[in-house]
């Protein structure tokens, strides 16, 4: 994995420096920042803090009823992400995300409950689902280090508008690191965006978790069933469905994270081998959607 220049300083929200403006930041910087992380350090529960208003919030919206809209579906997801713990760092990097970026907070809240619905339904009671709830909790903080217009940009991306929000996975892993070391939740905001060596960062090898797969729909699903500046509407569940079994299909997406994110969404009954595929899409899908970099910007020569 390549390294990036910083072009400005990189803290966290309580005011602690990661790195200085201009330097290189990779994986080596990462591991460090990782080895230096606080041993022994206290953790929060989500259950006192803010958060847990938004997780009751969010159990409550429509888009999210198909995954978490039964009483036994809601105490699944409501056991698996109750216990998420975290310094206070973390937790004061979500709080400024709350903040400055509204949308991509409630995207932190669903991601994280669509993940307990697909890790409960694939490993039932296993312990450590909650350490893996809260790394989907996390796995888009580096966004907040992006600039807002590109956040909230309503036309497609340039591509210089593009390698410059590449940067963000590695910016999430750091900051978090820093508080953490090396955990899952750091693996997840670094790794979410490979989408299976088609993505970015471009890395060697398979990626260390396997969990890894169900984050990266969780989170899709949750992006696409939600409001966004650079498309006319939300897809539904139907239709993000469609939209993340065509991405499989091309081998952006783990296949069997796909099948279980519909199984789930069916109600979870019976057995994931005897899954049948919808033979065509039906869901809805907007018809202005400008997610991604401009057609133009991309056979535009380097």
């Amino acid at each position: 994995m390549a390294g990036s220049v910083l072009t400005r300083d990189l803290r966290t929200a309580d005011g602690r420096s990661i790195a200085a403006r201009g330097q290189i930041i990779d994986l080596g910087l990462l591991r460090d920042v990782a080895r230096r992380a606080p041993r022994n350090r206290a953790e929060l529960p989500l259950h006192e803090t803010e958060v847990s208003e938004a997780v009751l919030e969010a159990l409550e919206e429509p888009a999210l009823a198909f995954l978490v809209g039964t009483p036994e579906s809601r105490a699944q997801v409501a056991d698996g992400i109750h216990d998420v713990r975290f310094p206070q760092a973390v937790w004061d990097e979500l709080s400024l995300l709350r903040c400055e970026d509204p949308l991509r907070y409630q995207h932190a809240v669903w991601t994280s409950l669509v993940a307990v619905r697909l890790f409960r339904a694939a490993l039932g009671n296993a312990p450590g689902i909650s350490r893996l709830a809260g790394g989907a909790l996390v796995h888009d903080i580096g966004m907040l280090q992006a600039a807002p217009r590109l956040r909230q940009k309503r036309d497609h991306l340039t591509r210089a508008e593009a390698v410059s929000l590449e940067d963000h996975p590695l910016l999430g892993a750091l900051i978090l690191a820093s508080a953490i070391g090396d955990t899952p939740a750091v693996h997840f905001a670094l790794l979410h965006h490979t989408r299976a060596g088609q993505g970015y960062p471009r890395v060697e090898g398979q990626p260390p978790l396997r969990g890894l797969d169900l984050v990266a729909v969780a989170s899709a699903f949750a992006a696409l069933i939600a409001p966004r500046s650079y498309r006319a509407s939300a897809y539904n569940p139907r239709g993000a469905a469609d939209q993340i079994l065509d991405e499989a299909r091309a081998g952006h997406f783990d296949a069997r994270a796909a099948h279980l994110l519909i199984f789930c969404l069916r109600g979870g009954k019976g057995s994931l081998k005897e899954l049948k595929l919808p033979r065509k899409p039906t869901g809805l899908r907007p018809l202005q959607n400008h997610h991604g970099i401009a057609e133009e910007s991309m056979s535009a020569p380097a």
